[in-house]
This record gives structure tokens, sequence and C-alpha cells, in this order.
């Protein structure tokens, strides 16, 4: 008896938080309603690498880490460590804001439950369908329910105090800031050192991928070539030699080398990952250095955020994480 009434309880809690949560997420940003048609499909996507597939367009939908978190992270008394993911969930077409996708996994099983969590202007069918998951599903699981009520519990306090959410800019992120991407024209450097524009790979191709954890160059392979149509701004930062800014002899200075991507892109700098329209001069990044077959570093000696408009843009998923444009290293989204 003891149990049932708190396996209700802890039921009440999910459902009472999730629609109190959609209702704070929602609310700050462009929003369409869920359909449950579309509550199906988000729901049968599948996560390939969900430590790494932080960002990725599938079916019609954004799936974008919820504030970039990692996942959260549960171990019980009975030994078995279970977590939980959290997507925001848009419409691909207008990347207008769906809802929630709750991942959990159990470690020990490798049981993988995916929980749909609409907006709070949703279709009533599509709500309907999400309760149905936490009484026949949640349930069925034990722990699944007292942590994905946790997690839930926890970003709503973190909106509530005013800690999450909401962009600097008080709305709902661009359709732009969403692909992370290069120029059609963008030189990627392949395995055997040369050089193909961006557009012109595709997966399967080997590049030349960096290691950043034994800080290594190495051939990857590309899983996946992203194409996005509109109109996007490229940010741009040139580059030169650190060794050239400590040398004695001025009068041999080589041109600074310049980057462009969109200003949400990645790049490995001397700090870590970071945007390049957040990177700064005097920041380091890091060149393939040829005739070493390695690494060096290069001086930020400019940025900008605006360098030009362009049509189109790409981007690549590596097995590696990292390739390079323009001999400079790029982080995957």
């Amino acid at each position: 008896m003891k149990n049932n009434l708190l396996s209700i309880l802890i039921f009440l809690c999910c459902a009472i938080t999730t629609q109190l949560l959609s209702q704070r997420v929602l609310a700050q940003t462009a929003s369409a309603s869920m359909t449950l048609e579309q509550l199906k499909a988000v729901k049968a996507i599948k996560v390939a690498n969900l430590d790494k597939d932080t960002y990725f367009k599938s079916g019609g939908f954004i799936l974008d880490r919820y504030e970039e978190r990692p996942a959260y992270v549960f171990t019980y008394s009975d030994g078995i460590t279970r977590k939980i993911y959290l997507y925001k969930v848009f419409t691909a077409e207008d990347t207008k804001e769906l809802g929630l996708l709750a991942i959990y996994k159990n470690e020990k099983s490798g049981e993988i439950k995916p929980f749909v969590i609409p907006g709070a202007s949703a279709d009533r069918k599509a709500w309907d369908a999400y309760i149905d998951d936490l009484k026949y599903v949640g349930e069925k699981e034990p722990g699944l329910m007292s942590t994905l009520t946790f997690v839930l519990s926890r970003e709503m306090a973190g909106l509530l105090s005013g800690g999450g959410g909401k962009s600097e800019d008080g709305g709902g992120k661009k359709k732009e800031e969403y692909n992370f991407c290069f120029a059609h024209d963008a030189p990627v450097t392949l395995a055997d050192g040369s050089a193909k524009s961006i557009n012109a790979l595709n997966a399967g191709d080997v590049v030349l991928g960096y290691d950043a954890t034994t800080k290594s160059l190495a051939p990857t392979r590309v899983t996946k070539v992203d194409t996005h149509e509109g109109n996007f701004t490229l940010a741009g930062v040139w580059l030169t030699p650190i060794s050239e800014l400590t040398a004695d002899n001025r009068n041999a200075l080589t041109a600074p080398v310049l980057l462009e991507a969109t200003a949400n892109h990645p790049v490995l700098t001397a700090s870590g990952r970071k945007a390049l329209g957040d990177v700064k001069a005097g920041e380091v990044l890091y060149r393939y250095d040829a005739a070493a077959n390695s690494v060096s570093a290069y001086h930020v000696v400019r940025a900008e955020k605006a360098i030009r408009a362009v049509k189109n843009v790409y981007n690549l998923v590596t097995e590696s994480g990292a390739y390079l444009v323009g001999e400079t290293i790029v982080l995957d989204k």
C-alpha cells in the first residue's frame, strides 16, 4: 500500500512539474503546438551517441541538448547507474520549439526510454500520450520515475530562480543559431595534406582529424555532411604564428591567415572549446604544420563578427570530433 501511494505521488509530481516546466520554457521562445503525430515521430528518433550527440537534425526536427547540460547521473543503492538526457525539440523548417525530449538510460541493462514532453500549447492528445508513457512505461522501470521527477524539478527550480532558459536578447534563438557551418569553398585538409572544398566532400570520405586526448593528428572518416540554405553571416579571425610574433626579424612576417565560419561554430583554443564569434584578439588557435606533421600555435591578431554573407553553408560530422578547415583545427558541434 505504501509503495503504491509513493508511486502515485511521484507520478503526480512528475506530471505537474512537467506542465510547469513546459510553460516556463516555451514562454521564453517562439513555440508551436505539438501534435500527437509529431510526438510519435520525435519519440521514434534514435540518438546514436547520447553523450556526444548534443545537437542534430532528424526527420524534420532539431534536437538540441537543453542548456548544453551533460547527462544527469544517478547511482542508487542497487549499484545501477541511471542517466537522464534532456533535449529541446524544434521544427527544422522554422525552428519553433515544440517541447522537450527526456531520454532515460539504464547503464546496466542498456535499456533506453524516451519521453516526449509537449509544450504547454500542445494538442490534448499529445499530452494524453505523454501521461500514458509516464503511467504505463515509467512505472515498469525501477528508478525511472524518481530520476525523471528529480531532473524536471531541478530544471524548474532553475527557471524559477532566473537561472535557465532565456537568451540574452530576451527571445528564442534565431534559425541561423542552430546551423554551425562553413561557406561552400572552405578548404578541408585531407589525410594526405591536400585540400578539398567542403561542398565536395561526402559521408565516407577520409580527412585529417585531430585527437584532443593525444594532441595528435590522424585520419578520420566523415560520417555526415550537413547542408543549409538561407542567408548566413560569417565571422572571421586572422591568425599569425606565435613564433613570428616573437622573432627579431620583423621584415619576413607572413600575411595573417583568415579562418571564417558561422559565429557559433566551435574551434579549439588554448583555453579549450569556444565559438568562433567569441574568440578575441590575443587568443591562441592551432594550425597544421605540414613539415612536422603536427600542429602549431597561432595568435589571433584580429577578429570580426561579420566578414561576409553567403547563401549556402556546410558542416561535417567526423569520427574524431575534430577536423581542419584552412589547416586550422575546428570541432564538431
